[in-house]
């Protein structure tokens, strides 16, 4: 709205000063007239008359001058004119004007391109009522771990509404489960959020187009209606809005869609679109379930003023009162952890876009040192010029407002290359951003970036041109320039103060060095963590059985034809089944308990828990430590598991595990059977697979066979000798089984991926920061090498009689080198000197970003000066050479 006032009020001033020249310029002509007329009647002449009017109000220029003077727009004049000085002042100079705008294009585009991400991911509001009052909910216990909330546990905590304390507005939960959507390109995996009554008013948000969920059709047995994602129905839709009030065929069902969700509402941030609870909770054997804890999430909105401190101990007494109630279920889960919405949305992504922010600052200071150093370098060369503006009249404020302009002109158009150079890198980084990085869609350079650009282009044009206009222009340069001393490379303060900033240059780019050579470091020993298994030449195939595999032996006999027809393609090696493959495709725990030993109450010890065929060991190339692995008779008449080393060096530190009799509880959540208890022996240990990414430790973990507890979904895992090549035969394989399995999209929708991409995504975060810290650095040492480079060599042109003299002298050609890269050296040490102590102070607030490197990682800080040292000695070394070729007699005759 203040824009928009601005607006207006400019407008108004503009038609009152037109409408007041116009009256002004009339009335002067009225009183031209009556002075014509006037002296016409006391006998002069026509002519005459008309000189009497000029001589009293002058000349058609004085007139237009004072109409416009007495409108206050003299100062457009002023403006035009210094502007047409300054067009003048860049074609005298083009070296100097290139050569400002690129470094400033490079700085701004570079500023705001980062900002744009900053602005879209972290600084734009959620799509939300209030996203500061929402919170997620979640189960606590006395040592720290955290759980999801189990439906039943969710309806006691919504009934008991009077122990909330008055702290706490609302609940709401979502459970997770897929939606298969019968399309033209057959069944396609979707998955949903099915959520329970008063979820959209919870959340506060209305709908793009259409509506949400009356009351009515929360409840069971009502129609089946569904709300769609904005991104879903773009892109499965095609932007239809005549979609709304159609029928889709959604989970067998034809459901009604009644609205489409506005971009950037993702919550849950895996739902492609959101139905009525009441929809599954009839079918769904998780949802009655007090020990399912599972895809799910709740999520509260809190009164005004109250804060999540008073809610969790408000809901903590909902807790504890269930932790009595139902001791095998909720014994020791009576804490309550609440924490940010906005927290679960954006994950861990703040700090690396808070460094990205602070490195490109630095980006732009050392672009605005580069420009303000070229622009003393060129004040030298003016210097007469200053005077003779000076011994005409110009005021120092005129000469200072002057060189002003002329920076906020370069300024302005390196800003406006800079905002092309960012929605460039915007786009680029739409298209390639990792998978991780949260709201992409929102990222845009749009009018607050626009703003931002503004605002920095003036911040630039006051950083680089201030200095050097101030002291271009001081009194001293005038009496100077009078008695025609001029030195050989101005005044010394002058020399010192491009010393200065060529240092600071190099001191910027030796913290962003050092900051991504931590990250290189951090990167590579990253990359270096074995993950306990092969990734190369292994796809994996999400397969989501329809609903007639229900039962556990028709889904065993579809995995084992899935296999076997797969098996069959040319090129492929070996398939095996598991229910979560490492890496991104999911995890679920069971309790463990030792025969013979009688567990701590209060400890609940957990374990990942993998079911897998008799193959996978084989086909994933895991090691195996003791024991043996499945075979086929395994898989027949199961009686044992396969555990891991972490597990067996916590379970039998001092033993040998394989032998021992352990008892696991049924997982699959969609089983009638979960939760009931399974006893056999360990056959074996396997090796340590990073089942969450090479940068989380190993947790404990079973292997059972998939005969045991047949999962009601599965991952086909296949070793292929091209495993991109071979996809669309595997694809064709799996529909030749059964064309109603939906097979599109990535792995988790239930379609194809390679191992390798899904390692590659899993640190997709990391190298995004690396990179584009990477290239700030590279762009911030180019900027500082070209800073020396000008430096230098501008000694050099001014020292060239000095050079001259040298060289008549005696010099040789190396003691001239020794002298000018000397200089250069002298200025690098300074700013390494001044960088190492700045990177000491801020490469720890990266620390968060770093595996196993330390901030202050000694090798990062010796290398780095080292790479910066070498490129200032070849800056430096290219003026020297060409001033120990200077000839002394030309040299001499020259000056």
């Amino acid at each position: 709205m203040s824009l928009l006032y601005a607006w207006r009020h400019r407008l108004a001033t503009s038609l009152l000063r037109s409408r007041y020249e116009r009256e002004l310029e009339e009335e002067m002509r009225f009183h031209l007239s009556l002075d014509a007329m006037q002296a016409e009647r006391e006998g002069a002449t026509e002519r005459e008359a008309h000189d009497v009017a000029r001589r009293r109000f002058g000349n058609v220029t004085y007139f237009k001058e004072e109409t416009r003077r007495m409108a206050g727009l003299e100062w457009l004049d002023t403006i035009r004119q210094d502007l047409r000085y300054a067009v003048r002042a860049f074609i005298h100079a083009p070296g100097f004007t290139l050569a400002a705008i690129l470094t400033l294009a490079l700085g701004i585009g570079a500023t705001t391109a980062v900002f744009s991400v900053i602005d879209g991911v972290l600084l734009r509001g959620l799509a939300y009522r209030d996203p500061e009052r929402l919170v997620t909910v979640l189960e606590s216990r006395a040592d720290g771990g955290q759980r999801l909330l189990s439906y039943p546990t969710f309806q006691d905590w919504q009934r008991q509404t009077t122990e909330w304390g008055g702290v706490v507005e609302g609940l709401a939960f979502i459970r997770g489960t897929e939606a298969i959507l019968i399309g033209e390109r057959g069944p396609e995996r979707l998955v949903g959020g099915y959520v329970s009554t008063g979820f959209f008013s919870l959340m506060g948000t209305p709908a793009y187009i259409g509506r949400t969920f009356a009351p009515d059709e929360e409840r069971r047995g009502a129609n089946r209606v569904v709300v769609l994602s904005y991104d879903l129905w773009r892109q499965r839709f095609g932007g239809d809005p005549a979609l709304i009030g159609k029928t889709i065929p959604l989970g067998g069902a034809p459901t009604t869609v009644l609205g489409v969700m506005p971009r950037g509402f993702g919550y849950p941030t895996w739902a492609n679109l959101w139905q009525p609870l009441a929809v599954i909770e009839g079918t769904d054997s998780a949802l009655i379930k007090r020990g399912v804890h599972a895809d799910s999430r709740a999520v509260a909105r809190l009164r005004v003023a109250a804060d999540t401190a008073r809610a969790a101990a408000a809901l903590r007494t909902v807790a504890t009162r269930l932790a009595r109630e139902y001791p095998d279920e909720q014994a020791n889960w009576t804490g309550v952890s609440l924490s940010p919405l906005r927290a679960e949305l954006l994950g861990t992504i703040r700090p690396t876009l808070v460094m990205l922010g602070g490195a490109v600052l630095l980006v732009l200071l050392l672009a605005c040192a580069n420009v303000a150093n070229l622009t003393l370098a060129r004040g030298s060369a003016r210097e007469r010029e200053v005077y003779v503006r000076a011994a005409l009249g110009a005021g120092r404020g005129r000469l200072v407002r002057q060189m002003l302009t002329e920076s906020l002109a370069l300024a302005m158009v390196g800003g406006t290359l800079g905002v092309l150079l960012a929605v460039a890198l915007v786009r680029l980084v739409r298209q390639m951003a990792p998978t991780q990085l949260p709201r992409v869609s929102e990222i845009a350079v749009d009018g607050r970036v626009l703003l931002f650009a503004i605002m920095a282009s003036a911040l630039a044009a006051l950083l680089a041109g201030a200095v050097p206009a101030i002291r271009a222009t001081r009194p001293a340069m005038i009496d100077r320039l009078r008695s025609s001393a001029l030195g050989s490379v101005g005044t010394v303060r002058d020399k010192r103060l491009r010393g200065v900033l060529v240092s600071a240059q190099f001191a910027l780019a030796l913290i962003l060095l050092i900051g991504a050579g931590l990250l290189v470091q951090s990167f590579r020993k990253l990359q270096a963590v074995s993950l306990g298994f092969e990734p190369s030449g292994r796809v994996a195939i999400a397969i989501f059985p329809p609903d007639k595999y229900g039962e556990p032996s028709a889904a065993a006999a579809l995995y084992q034809r899935l296999m076997t027809s797969v098996r069959a393609v040319p090129g492929v090696r070996d398939a095996a089944v598991v229910n979560h493959i490492p890496i991104g495709g999911g995890w679920v725990t069971s309790s463990v308990q030792v025969a013979g030993r009688v567990e701590d109450a209060t400890r609940d010890r957990q374990v990942l828990y993998r079911t897998a065929s008799a193959e996978y060991q084989r086909v994933m190339g895991m090691r195996l430590v003791r024991g043996r692995w499945f075979t086929g008779e395994d898989m027949r008449s199961p009686t044992g598991f396969v555990i891991n080393e972490t597990m067996a060096k916590q379970i039998w530190p001092n033993g040998d595990a394989v032998g021992q009799t352990i008892t696991l509880r049924r997982s699959s959540q969609a089983r009638a059977d979960f939760g009931q208890p399974i006893s056999g022996a360990v056959l074996g240990v396997v090796g340590d697979v990073r089942q969450f990414g090479r940068e989380n430790a190993t947790q404990p973990e079973v292997y059972v066979p998939y005969t045991l507890e047949v999962w009601p979904w599965i991952t086909l895992v296949i070793r292929a000798d091209d495993a991109s090549r071979v996809i669309p035969r595997l694809r064709r394989a799996v529909l030749d089984v059964d064309p109603a399995i939906p097979v599109g999209g990535d792995q988790l929708q239930g379609g194809f991926s390679t191992l390798d991409r899904q390692i590659s995504t899993s640190v997709a975060q990391r190298r995004f920061a690396t990179s584009l810290l990477g290239a700030f650095a590279i762009g911030a040492l180019l900027l500082a090498a070209v800073g020396m480079y000008g430096v230098i060599a501008y000694g050099v042109t001014q020292r060239t009689r000095e050079v001259g003299v040298r060289m008549a002298l005696g010099a040789t050609e190396r003691s001239i080198m020794r002298l000018v890269v000397g200089e250069g050296v002298r200025l690098a040490i300074a700013g390494g000197a001044l960088g190492v102590v700045g990177a000491f102070a801020t490469t720890r607030l990266i620390r968060a970003l770093l595996f196993d490197t330390v901030p202050t990682d000694p090798l990062t800080f010796v290398v780095t000066p080292v790479v910066l040292g070498a490129v200032a000695l070849l800056a430096s070394w290219l003026p020297a050479r060409r001033a120990s070729k200077l000839d002394p007699s030309l040299a001499i005759r020259g000056d």
